[in-house]
């Protein structure tokens, strides 16, 4: 009787933790972003979503109906970077420090520096 309740046990929480290994990656949050284009009128909204193991994709949509693409990852538990590729060809790198539901940042995409918010 307590060989089979042992191995029951066993079972259960092979179970759990691989419940659990396929239920973390299904965690995300998305957030707000909003920045400008130094020295332009040009603007940017859209959102980043970050991922439970630190890494994230970018959705943007400029004021002169650009749409833009990119990734990012933390490299430590506030501070990270990514790249970003817009649909008319530009290309862009970025960094940004976080304060939990929030942060900063700023980067260049082509010659054009930009500077950005996330969160609310």
């Amino acid at each position: 009787m307590y060989l089979s309740c042992k191995v029951c046990f066993r079972v259960f929480v092979v179970c759990a933790l691989l419940s659990l290994a396929f239920a973390l990656p299904a965690f995300a949050m998305t957030l707000p972003v909003q920045g400008k284009v130094q020295n332009s009128t040009e603007t940017f909204t859209g959102t980043a979503t970050v991922h439970w193991r630190g890494d994230g994709n970018i959705v943007l949509a400029t004021s002169k109906g650009v749409s833009c693409k990119g990734d990012f990852a933390f490299v430590n538990h506030r501070e990270g970077n990514g790249t970003v590729k817009c649909e008319d060809g530009r290309l862009g790198t970025f960094e940004f420090v976080s304060a939990g539901f929030s942060g900063t940042g700023s980067g260049k995409i082509e010659q054009e520096r930009f500077d950005f918010h996330i969160g609310k």
